[in-house]
């Protein structure tokens, strides 16, 4: 079988079964060609059919996806932020949806790959005080990660665990560009994706004490000392606000902070931490609220993983036929959306989201070319 070649699953009837019909399958899943190193399957179970200019095309964006994260994921890690969001732009170009066959239905691992994209760009940007950019960034990657539930007509959504680092992440970049309603609701957003995590309490807590309800903070570490009271975080803060407020006298001592010293020595360093307006937040952040970063899941791209091949007939046919009636599912709607007929096709959410960013991409990214020097 040549390079570019690909196949296609074909299903065996078991004895007694009716023959599946072919008309009913909107679209053919991929496998990875041979130059992927996937095991080939026996005659018997595969038929290739896909063409194999269709195979080459995502073969080649693959390829120059994967150099590009390469490039981000070095840069990144050499701390020159700029240049990091210069390559995970070109990466979100090479994704645009004009770059790939229009047979070609993304997989979720290539919505992954565009959320954790665009919230490594918003980190980015925070690492260099661009507050108003990296909003909109982890804008992009809530809006990416937060596909509509087919036909619930309140527009709720379904609820990844990647979500709640973006929101917390966005808390912090509202309260620099001073939208502390705004922050606040992301805060709250993070406590109910993840209430039993101490994290998003103290997260909420900075937010509050940023916009000077230093009291109300207090209420949130308390919550976070009770689910782990040997939270550094939630100590550190804690401490540090009571502080603040006149709680401990002279010749008090500060509970909080000498715990917090006993558990990890290097807490010492950020007694004076507060609020989000700290100069020390961006180094607190990684090592105290390390459980709300979201961490590079995809370093080797595969763009075949769960994708599909839907010749063009069966894209319209499936738009006829979507006919669901909506209904209310009962889920909290998310923080922004945009109510719309939506349908469970990958391929659907890739071109609503898509007409609504302005620019089609591969998972309905609004990919900017542009970086602020």
């Amino acid at each position: 079988m040549a390079v570019a070649r690909g196949s296609i699953q074909h299903h065996q009837n078991e004895p007694g079964q009716e023959a599946m019909d072919p008309s009913t399958t909107s679209a053919t899943a991929l496998t990875k060609p041979p130059s992927f190193h996937s095991p080939l399957q026996s005659a018997r179970e595969v038929k290739p059919i896909i063409p194999s200019a269709f195979l080459a095309s995502v073969a080649s964006i693959q390829a120059q996806a994967q150099k590009h994260l390469f490039a981000a994921i070095t840069c990144e890690r050499a701390k020159r932020w700029f240049q990091a969001i210069e390559h995970y732009r070109k990466l979100l170009i090479s994704l645009s949806q004009k770059k790939f066959p229009s047979q070609y239905v993304p997989g979720p691992e290539c919505t992954k790959l565009v959320f954790e994209t665009y919230y490594h760009i918003g980190v980015a940007f925070q690492k260099v005080d661009y507050h108003r950019d990296a909003s909109e960034e982890f804008t992009n990657a809530i809006e990416t990660g937060n596909p509509s539930k087919v036909g619930c007509n309140m527009a709720c959504a379904s609820i990844p665990f990647y979500q709640t680092p973006a929101y917390a992440r966005r808390a912090y970049a509202y309260v620099k560009c001073d939208k502390i309603k705004e922050a606040i609701g992301d805060a709250t957003r993070a406590v109910y994706l993840d209430p039993s995590n101490p994290d998003v309490y103290c997260v909420r807590a900075l937010v509050w004490s940023s916009a000077k309800e230093k009291r109300r903070a207090l209420l949130d570490l308390n919550l976070s000392f009770r689910i782990n009271p040997s939270h550094v975080c939630t100590l550190i803060l804690r401490g540090a606000i009571l502080k603040s407020l006149g709680g401990l006298s002279g010749s008090d001592q500060n509970k909080d902070h000498k715990m917090a010293s006993q558990l990890c020595r290097e807490s010492i360093n950020y007694f004076d931490v507060e609020d989000f307006h700290s100069p020390k937040m961006p180094s607190f952040y990684d090592k105290f609220l390390w459980s709300l970063n979201a961490f590079h899941t995809i370093t080797e791209i595969n763009l075949f993983a769960g994708a599909s091949f839907m010749p063009k007939s069966k894209q319209s046919s499936m738009i006829q036929k979507d006919t669901r009636k909506p209904f209310r599912c009962g889920c909290v709607p998310p923080y922004s959306s945009n109510s719309s007929e939506s349908s469970n096709s990958s391929l659907l959410l890739w071109r609503k989201i898509s007409a609504r960013s302005g620019v089609g991409s591969a998972t309905g990214v609004n990919v900017k070319t542009q970086v602020h020097q």
